[in-house]
């Protein structure tokens, strides 16, 4: 059988192929950059507290939409971003194991972890109390920065990644990348709306999904920028 990857190095020469990969990976150290730059900023802002206007006026802004159905939505919503994760991670990473693909495999694997990790150490790091006002659901760790978003942004964003490397249909890849979007944001308004996050949270947990996301495709483009220039020296 054909691979995609024998496909890939029939329908381009050698040295397209390395300008792509040199050209993504630029790309990556660029998005990286900016998205630690940014992140960084936000960190500032909500350490020095120039953030509580903003963030109390969007709060109270979300809080009055309050009613039953809409609790009801957003706490589903807000349960996509926890638990579903974690059960659909360990599918993924299986069905991954099963077909083979054990790079593929790894990254999921790395990035899953990674978003863990970060949300635990760094509200240990920052230590910002949840927003006190009239909250829906209890949570007993501290607010900054918002693990639904930054592991929601993580995982679904990752899925939509799979879906173009995998196929490279534009089409379905684009759909994928619109539902998850939408399932992202939504889950980030739903743990502002049930009073358990600040929206510098929900944003710097964004912020650092994306990071983390940018800078582990980076490495791996990084590798198999390496790798193919090694395999081309060779020949």
């Amino acid at each position: 059988m054909t691979t995609f990857r024998q496909i890939f190095k029939n329908t381009f020469t050698r040295e397209e192929i390395s300008t792509l990969i040199l050209f993504e990976i630029i790309t990556g150290i660029i998005l990286s950059f900016l998205s630690l730059l940014i992140y960084l900023y936000i960190t500032g802002a909500v350490t020095s507290q120039e953030t509580i206007f903003i963030d109390n006026q969007i709060s109270v802004f979300l809080l009055q939409f309050r009613s039953g159905w809409i609790t009801g939505g957003m706490l589903f919503t807000s349960f996509l971003g926890n638990e579903t994760i974690i059960f659909f991670s360990a599918l993924i990473a299986i069905f991954l194991t099963l077909k083979k693909h054990h790079r593929e495999t790894f990254i999921f694997t790395l990035l899953v972890i990674m978003g863990i990790l970060a949300t635990n150490g760094l509200k240990l790091i920052y230590k910002v109390p949840r927003p006190d006002l009239f909250p829906l659901v209890f949570e007993n760790s501290y607010s900054f920065p918002s693990g639904h978003a930054l592991n929601s942004f993580l995982f679904y964003s990752t899925v939509s990644y799979f879906v173009y490397h995998f196929t490279k249909n534009k089409k379905l890849t684009i759909t994928v990348a619109l539902i998850s979007l939408f399932l992202v944001g939504l889950i980030g308004i739903s743990r502002v709306y049930l009073g358990v996050h600040h929206p510098s949270d929900v944003v710097a947990g964004y912020i650092i999904g994306f990071w983390l996301l940018t800078t582990t495709i980076l490495v791996d483009k990084t590798i198999t920028f390496f790798n193919f220039i090694s395999e081309k020296n060779k020949t």
